[in-house]
């Protein structure tokens, strides 16, 4: 059977890398989970948090959240194989240094191994072997100079096996040295990216913590509007029977129910309970000053100042529905008016209590808010 020969540079090299690496690693699902929740969690930093959601805003912060604990366990496994890659490289260091200590001894008996052989040089032996009394001493004597001459032979052999170990300890000691520098760089690197982790994970936290108190402050100072609100839209709105059809051709997509969106803009919050509160309609948020425009043809029931709702439109198609649009920066038109469908209203605005610029819209029957989304296109 053919031997397989492995040159001792890569054995150290394997051995070392072998012992560098934590036994718990495995590269595989781990990693790939990790991978998995810092692509979800990069996406979620990305996020503007002005033009976001709430539903978005909260993703992304689970998102980061879930990112930021998959990135502080690798960058534990990292550490942990940083330590190992030490304690391996420590060992080496001892190893190395222990052999050249013995080299050290070694090289002082063959030393003085060579000094006496020079100071009694090979025809000593034959002078000491006379010189016995007799034959008995002769012989001792015979077998003690042949256990110093095989003595000094032991040390020349045990000096070049040193050499060999020290040669062999030292490629050890510098491959254990270049893989304590990778796994160096690599907890580094770790570190960082968590890092940034969490300060993207603080942003957004922030942002949400800022936006549940900014959307639950608009919520209650709309609420403490509604009692006053529903009893105003149910005491001017037409009769029951009544229906206004658009004047002119409409300005983009209507729906089934025969409504427009209002403005242009990112829907940044929906209608139903949030955070423990209700919000009766939807936030259209874009620039002060966007175009706000009837969703159905109407009449004006109220345009003013109406607390929470700021500046504030509500317009009365007939049969006892209703629009309203609130936070406007202007209003371009007036209680009584009629409007068309698509016609400018208003412009976008943060007047009451307001979390930015955007158009809070509603839909109201008898009064009573309801979700705007069944009602848009």
């Amino acid at each position: 059977m053919a031997t397989l020969k492995i040159p001792a540079r890569l054995l150290v090299v394997v051995m070392v890398m072998a012992l560098a690496t934590p036994a718990f690693a495995d590269p595989s699902a781990e990693d790939k989970r990790a991978a998995t929740a810092a692509k979800k969690a990069q996406a979620a930093a990305q996020l503007d948090t002005l033009k976001a959601n709430d539903d978005d805003l909260e993703a992304a912060v689970k998102a980061l959240d879930a990112g930021v604990a998959a990135q502080a366990a690798t960058t534990d496994a990292a550490q942990q194989a940083l330590k190992a890659a030490e304690k391996t490289l420590g060992t080496a260091q001892s190893r190395l240094a222990s052999t050249e200590t013995r080299m050290s001894d070694l090289r002082v008996k063959a030393s003085e191994a060579a000094v006496r052989a020079y100071v009694h040089p090979g025809g000593d032996t034959l002078l000491e072997i006379v010189r016995a009394k007799d034959l008995g001493e002769a012989s001792r004597r015979q077998a003690l100079l042949a256990h110093v001459v095989a003595s000094d032979r032991d040390i020349v052999d045990q000096l070049r096996s040193a050499r060999q170990d020290q040669q062999f300890e030292r490629e050890n000691l510098a491959a254990a040295a270049n893989v304590a520098a990778d796994r160096k760089k690599a907890a580094a690197d770790k570190l960082a990216t968590l890092e940034k982790a969490r300060n993207d994970q603080a942003r957004l936290k922030s942002a949400l913590d800022a936006r549940i108190s900014e959307v639950t402050a608009e919520v209650a100072a709309l609420g403490r509007e509604e009692a006053t609100l529903s009893a105003l839209i149910r005491a001017r709105q037409l009769p029951p029977d009544a229906s206004d059809t658009a004047d002119n051709a409409p300005v983009s997509k209507v729906s089934g129910a025969g409504l427009i969106w209002p403005a242009q803009g990112t829907l940044t919050s929906g209608f139903g309970y949030r955070w423990g509160a209700l919000h009766a309609g939807i936030d259209i948020a874009n620039n002060t000053g966007t175009p706000v425009r009837a969703a159905k043809a109407g009449t004006v029931i109220l345009a003013g100042w109406n607390g929470g709702y700021g500046n504030c439109i509500v317009i009365d198609h007939g049969g006892g529905f209703s629009t309203l649009y609130g936070h406007n920066s202007r209003l371009r038109v007036s209680e009584g008016q009629r409007v068309s469908q698509g016609e400018l209203i208003a412009d976008m605005g943060s007047t009451g209590n307001s979390t930015g610029p955007h158009s809070h819209f509603e839909t109201r029957v008898n009064g009573s808010p309801q979700d705007p989304m069944k009602y848009l296109p």
